[in-house]
């Protein structure tokens, strides 16, 4: 009778302990939920990045109206895929809709009426506030899928580490794929993983007959992996990692080969049916015509793996068309805080010491190792680098680090003790990163030099700063009245007053100086300076200006505000001669300097022609004259002067000059419209280089000759 009450009051402890330690796992998952939430909620509308406005916004406007009128097919837009994007902007829109008392009577009402170019910053922050969540649920998921594998400490800071992350923080308070792609690759791991943690554990091969895997993780890992699939096609990779790993876990603990590939295949199976499933029905577009779609995603993907940035990169201080292979390096070096370094050392100094062998994390510890490493090479071997690409493998070299202050807490030593390494911990990460609200892009490691170093060493800016060149300049006078050309267009312009001018005649100030002659005033952009755009010589041309602002944000100069020439008229598409110039764009004025449209016979019209050195000597002149249908002279330009902000021998290739002429019209001319002509010549001997086909793009009125 006393043995029966003995053992029920043990049980009955044991429940108490283990109800205790449930309160405390939910309690720790909560206060790591509230860590990550709380530096990603405020300030979610300060500011636009460069991929948000007309690519993952306009995405998901056109994926809500596609699923609110059952167009499967509509829901297909972007080969990237980003689905799992445009459902979270998708689901932020709804939420928009719902705080504005849902207007119009319907969701496609309200989606078409909904300002979108340029975008309405007021509706930035529940439009971002899925990824927002996402990432903040991801750090308690970190730390209960890691417990049993990483530890109860290693979990904790990991999960830490996850929610304090500068780059991940950057990224996830923004509509893009990036941060979703990392988050969902990371957990499918963590997930597959908790599957495999008996393997993991397993001392040696020959041991494990009676080990069975948890194919609910298995499940739970395929399905994350589909929303990895869903976002971005890199994380393709995920599956050939995880079968990878899989069949050299099961390879090492089973005595039979035969055996060891026949359970690989189940588990492979299991985790491919779930990923699948995933991937088909979040999908719609997959419903009406599946090999089509996934063809276009293939094909876009080796299109890109072969293919440089178009606009061209940056990399130790100067502009490239690829980085090459040390560029994800010093990128993870620039994005991590000295905490993590330090972690990583210590972690090398364990398994060199082999102090810690004895560990069950030193099976892990490899398998994230790979992981980062054969991701590395992946997006290596691709022509296209950006520093965002190489995100998802943050995780996994956050929780590497760590493992290692995890083991610090185990000295004995009061000062070590968990708690007060969590609070040490947490103070450090967010003395290095809160700093940077609302602007985490900013964020580069100080031991690296920070700021300064990887404006030298690296492409910088997604478009922070640019809201703040919009805010100067609408407290000046007149702001509304002006014509501004600034890069990254789509972000300046809803934060400004005026009017922006995103391209003319379908040129952008990233390929041509047209729009930048233009407007009234130019915003450059880091880099845009860094990569030189549109060229080096356009550049000089309007930084020879005196500046009139520059944004500067945690001692990095992000933006700069020059007065521009506000050119009348610019010539369409390209009219050049080969290695000399390229004509751009026109003033046209009267003797008073007041602009016309037209002329008269006999009078004198004085124009100033705009255009782009590519190589034209000093000393070869350009030459205008006004012809009629036939080609007969019925004016021409004197030259006047030619102005260039420095001397010849400093132009760099796309120098902008202005040449002015006096056009004087023939008294003989009749009324009609004529063309110019404009030509280079060679003095020395005579001759005309070459004339610019400018054929009827540039054409004056003549009227009747004005009475008395």
């Amino acid at each position: 009778m006393c043995s029966v009450a003995h053992e029920q009051h043990e049980g009955k402890g044991e429940v108490r302990i283990q109800g205790r330690g449930r309160y405390k796992v939910f309690l720790i998952s909560l206060g790591l939920f509230l860590l990550a939430l709380a530096p990603r909620l405020p300030g979610l509308g300060a500011f636009l990045t460069a991929d948000e406005p007309k690519a993952w916004f306009g995405r998901s406007i056109q994926f809500l109206a596609a699923l609110a009128r059952a167009d499967w097919a509509a829901t297909f837009d972007s080969p990237a895929p980003g689905v799992t994007t445009m459902w979270a902007g998708a689901i932020g829109l709804l939420l928009e809709y719902a705080r504005q008392g849902f207007p119009g009577g319907s969701i496609t009402t309200f989606l078409v009426d909904l300002p979108f170019d340029p975008l309405d910053p007021t509706i930035l922050p529940l439009v971002r506030l899925p990824i927002v969540l996402a990432a903040a649920i991801a750090a308690p998921l970190t730390y209960i899928w890691g417990r049993s594998f990483l530890g109860e400490k290693g979990a904790v800071l990991a999960a830490i580490f996850l929610a304090l992350d500068p780059f991940l923080l950057a990224l996830s308070r923004v509509l893009g794929h990036d941060a979703l792609v990392a988050i969902f690759m990371w957990l499918a791991l963590l997930a597959f993983l908790q599957a495999y943690i008996p393997y993991l554990k397993s001392p040696r091969a020959g041991q494990t007959s009676t080990l069975k895997v948890d194919r609910r993780y298995l499940l739970v890992s395929g399905a994350l992996g589909g929303l990895a699939f869903l976002t971005k096609y890199p994380s393709l990779f995920l599956g050939a990692f995880v079968a990878g790993t899989m069949l050299a876990l099961h390879i090492s603990q089973r005595e039979s080969w035969r055996q060891a590939l026949r359970d690989w295949m189940t588990d492979i199976v299991l985790w491919s049916v779930a990923a699948g499933l995933v991937f088909a029905v979040l999908w719609p577009a997959m419903w009406t015509d599946p090999i089509g779609r996934i063809m276009a995603i293939a094909n876009d993907a080796l299109r890109a793996s072969g293919s440089p940035h178009q606009k061209g990169s940056f990399f130790l201080g100067r502009p490239v068309p690829d980085p090459g292979p040390g560029f994800y390096p010093l990128v993870s070096l620039f994005r991590t805080t000295p905490l993590i370094w330090l972690g990583w050392i210590l972690l090398i100094m364990a398994f060199w010491r082999l102090r810690w062998a004895k560990r069950q994390w030193k099976h892990v510890a490899p398998v994230l190792l790979a992981y980062v490493l054969l991701y590395g090479l992946l997006v290596t071997v691709g022509g296209k680098k950006q520093d965002r690409y190489i995100l998802p493998a943050f995780p996994a070299l956050t929780t590497l680090a760590a493992l290692a202050y995890g083991e610090i807490s185990n000295l004995q030593s009061r000062i070590f003790r968990l708690r007060w390494l969590l609070v040490l911990v947490v103070l450090a990460q967010a003395a290095f990163v809160l700093p940077h609200h609302p602007y985490y892009f900013t964020y580069y490691n100080p031991l690296m030099g920070g700021g300064a170093a990887a404006v030298r060493t690296m492409i910088v800016g997604w478009g922070e700063g640019l809201d703040q060149a919009a805010r100067w300049r609408n407290a000046q006078p007149e702001a509304q009245n002006l014509d501004v050309v600034s890069w990254y267009s789509t972000t300046f312009e809803p934060f400004f007053h005026g009017h922006a001018i995103y391209k003319l005649e379908e040129e952008k100030i990233s390929r041509s100086p047209k729009p930048g002659l233009a407007a009234e005033y130019v915003v450059f952009y880091i880099n845009q300076v860094q990569r030189e755009l549109p060229s080096s010589g356009g550049l000089q041309f309007f930084r020879a200006r005196p500046v009139l602002h520059t944004v500067t944000l945690h001692g990095i100069d992000y933006a700069w505000i020059y007065p521009s020439v506000g050119m009348q008229h610019v010539i369409a598409d390209e009219v050049r001669l080969v290695g000399q110039a390229e004509l751009l764009g026109y003033d046209l004025t009267d003797e008073r300097g007041q602009p016309i449209t037209t002329a008269y016979p006999d009078s004198v019209l004085y124009l100033s022609l705009y255009w782009e050195w590519q190589g034209k000597a000093e000393d070869e002149p350009i030459g205008i004259s006004l012809l009629d249908a036939e080609g007969v002279t019925r004016g021409w330009g004197n030259p006047v002067q030619t102005a260039a902000p420095l001397p010849y021998a400093e132009w760099q290739e796309g120098m902008v000059v202005r040449d002015d002429f006096a056009l004087v019209i023939f008294s003989e001319t009749q009324p009609g419209t004529y063309k110019l002509a404009a030509w280079i010549d060679r003095p020395a001997t005579a001759e005309t280089v070459g004339a610019f086909p400018l054929e009827d793009k540039v054409m004056i009125q003549v009227l009747s000759p004005k009475p008395g």
